[in-house]
């Protein structure tokens, strides 16, 4: 039994001793010799408890120690190709508008007679507010086209016959398509589309009057079928004062004049249209024959067979 107790008491105090290590290497054990110590520790403790403890790596040719943080060489891997962005630098120079065309002379010119009067005024700014195009060119004569909706002027005239000319076909472009030939009679639609002609002459005449009245000494000249016109409307005029002076009756007022002129006026000029003293400025044909023409245009049958 002796043997026995001798034996714990030698057991004790290597314990204790182990115990003094292990305290000894906690102090040490980042230094370079705690691997050597953590080692023997354990195998002192090993060796005391009679355990079989597993081979530990020695010193120096230990493996590699558990570890959070990547076994592997910590190499970076490889950054994706980038082409290098250009600096933006200044914006592309914006280039600048296209610069208007300059107007024709001879459209400076026209305009600058209907601005002269308040019936030239009325019609260039129908045209602007309407979007008419409008086209000077030398020959072909003066006509608007209802199809094309453009007017065009031969500059073949002097402004204030341009001008007059404007005004005309401001009249036509007022009755776009009318009068309808597919609506009515030939000899209907004739009469009708003599009427807008007549309308037309006469609204030039008066523009030029009013021409005439701004700038005194008798100019510009008279236009096509003006002293036609006056002439009809004086002696309208004179013939209905004589009537009233013969039967004692008080003489024209003077709106009465007005209309009684206008209505004499209007009615010489369209009888210049009807019996072919103006002809077409175009194809130099009469405008009733012109007119019968555009009827027998748009009612006429497929080689006068399909009606």
């Amino acid at each position: 039994m002796r043997q026995r107790a001798e034996r714990g008491e030698g057991a004790v105090s290597y314990i204790a001793v182990v115990l003094l290590i292990a305290a000894i290497s906690a102090a040490v054990v980042t230094s370079s010799l705690g691997s050597q110590i953590v080692g023997f520790v354990d195998a002192s403790v090993c060796k005391v408890f009679d355990q079989r403890c597993g081979s530990r790596p020695v010193a120096g040719n230990a493996g590699p120690s558990p570890s959070l943080l990547p076994t592997g060489p910590l190499t970076q891997p490889p950054l994706p190709t980038q082409v290098p962005r250009p600096s933006p630098g200044p914006p592309p120079p914006v280039p600048p508008p296209p610069k208007p065309k300059p107007p024709n002379p001879d459209q400076v010119e026209t305009e600058n007679a209907l601005n002269e009067t308040q019936i030239g005024r009325d019609a260039l700014k129908w045209v602007h507010d309407n979007g008419i195009k409008v086209v000077y060119r030398k020959g072909g004569g003066s006509y608007w086209s209802d199809e094309d909706k453009v007017f065009y002027v031969d500059t073949n005239q002097s402004p204030e016959n341009r001008a007059n000319t404007f005004v005309h076909e401001v009249n036509h472009a007022k009755h776009r398509n009318e009068p309808d030939p597919k609506k009515m009679k030939k000899e209907e639609y004739v009469d009708k589309a003599l009427d807008e002609e007549t309308q037309g002459t006469v609204d030039a005449i008066l523009n030029n009057q009013q021409l005439q009245q701004e700038r005194g000494n008798g100019t510009p000249p008279a236009t096509l079928l003006q002293n036609e016109y006056e002439t009809a409307s004086r002696n309208a005029i004179n013939a209905e004062n004589a009537a009233r002076a013969k039967a004692q009756r008080p003489p024209l007022s003077p709106e009465e004049e007005r209309k009684i002129g206008a209505d004499a006026g209007r009615q010489r000029v369209k009888q210049a249209f009807q019996n072919g003293e103006v002809v077409s400025s175009v194809d130099g044909h009469t405008y009733p024959q012109n007119y019968g023409d555009s009827w027998d245009d748009a009612n006429s049958c497929f080689l006068w067979i399909f009606c």
